[in-house]
């Protein structure tokens, strides 16, 4: 195995200079309805989104960068519907303690609430 891949947590896989967490999606959700149920989940935990686009890479998803309050750190979101796939990304130089303690709440409310989503 590569030394520079920990699968030491299950979800979560670091490579390098960054951190990706896989969230899990149920099969078949309306993935249309978690845009805004994401947004408003963010929003309620107290994360301001500093930018919301689209990656090439993955065409069709949504990307966000999501910024707590005069505190360093961007937490990265990205909902690709076309592949029933939600993750967030950590890179090197945009970690912040927030970050590490909010991450693994905010994914299981995330997929908390993604389980009653309509099919």
């Amino acid at each position: 195995m590569d030394s520079s891949v920990s699968l030491a947590t299950p979800g979560i896989v670091s490579v390098a200079a960054m951190r990706e967490v896989e969230f899990s999606v149920p099969q078949k959700c309306d993935l249309k309805l978690a845009e805004r149920l994401i947004e408003e989940i963010c929003a309620g935990r107290g994360l301001q989104i500093a930018m919301k686009g689209s990656q090439s890479k993955f065409p069709g998803s949504i990307h966000w960068h999501y910024k707590r309050e005069k505190q360093k750190g961007t937490l990265e979101l990205t909902l690709f519907p076309a592949h029933q796939r939600l993750w967030a990304k950590v890179a090197e130089g945009r970690k912040a303690p927030w970050i590490d303690l909010e991450l693994p709440q905010l994914r299981r409310e995330v997929e908390k609430k993604l389980e009653v989503l309509p099919r």
